[in-house]
């Protein structure tokens, strides 16, 4: 009984002694990775100081430069296009133009009316350089205003306007609602063709409109790359 009590006891201490020594290898192997872990985030920090070192420093100068840059690219982009492209245009949609790009192609009777235009395209999101190329057109330039401010030819060119300001916005409205609607009375399509056909009796009618674009466009194109030219 005596050998067997103390053979017993034997078995209790070597279990013990065997769950420490496990223990302590847990533990071990838990404080060796988390070294690593250590070494390697050092490693990285000291990499990065090092990269940060032999940086060139930063010139306040040039960084607002490269901002100014990237605010003209990243404002609307006005391309210029081709004769083709713009009889392709939907002119149903915004131009995405300013008062100020607008003043770079306004001429004779139609200069002091780009803020007039441009918020035709803001009320009705239709294109104002169609709007505008209509009226340079119809009324050479705006110097021909038929009866009563009517640049349009609108209603057959009997339709009187308080101003040339309310003729255009009444025509942008009623080209928006009547022409350039699906489903609308005079709507046969949102291309500068298509409103030719009701519109105007010329079959050449949308060249000439479609011509002006192209003019307007490539000097409204030209003025964002100078002045993108000027910041690099």
């Amino acid at each position: 009984m005596e050998k067997a009590e103390i053979s017993k006891k034997q078995l209790i201490m070597i279990g013990a002694v065997l769950g420490v020594s496990v223990l302590l290898l847990i533990v071990g192997i838990f404080c060796g990775v988390n070294k690593i872990h250590s070494d390697a985030a050092e490693a990285a920090a000291a990499a990065t100081e090092k990269k940060m070192a032999e940086a060139e420093p930063a010139d306040p100068a040039d960084a607002l430069r490269q901002t100014a840059v990237d605010e003209v690219l990243d404002a609307n982009y006005i391309p210029a296009y081709s004769l083709s492209q713009v009889m392709a245009l939907d002119v149903s949609k915004p131009s995405g133009v300013t008062v100020e790009d607008l003043k770079k192609v306004t001429s004779h009777g139609l200069v002091g009316l780009e803020k007039d235009f441009w918020q035709a395209e803001q009320d009705y999101g239709i294109n104002c350089l169609f709007v505008m190329a209509i009226a340079a057109i119809e009324s050479g330039n705006g110097t021909i205003n038929g009866v009563g401010n009517n640049m349009f030819g609108w209603g057959g060119g009997y339709i009187k306007f308080s101003s040339k300001a309310e003729g255009i916005d009444v025509v942008a409205r009623g080209l928006a609602r009547n022409y350039l609607t699906p489903g609308a009375g005079l709507y046969s399509g949102n291309r500068i063709s298509d409103v030719n056909k009701r519109y105007a009796s010329s079959s050449t009618w949308d060249d000439k409109v479609a011509s002006k674009m192209v003019s307007y466009y490539s000097t409204i194109s030209k003025t964002h790359n100078t002045e993108l030219e000027k910041l690099k």
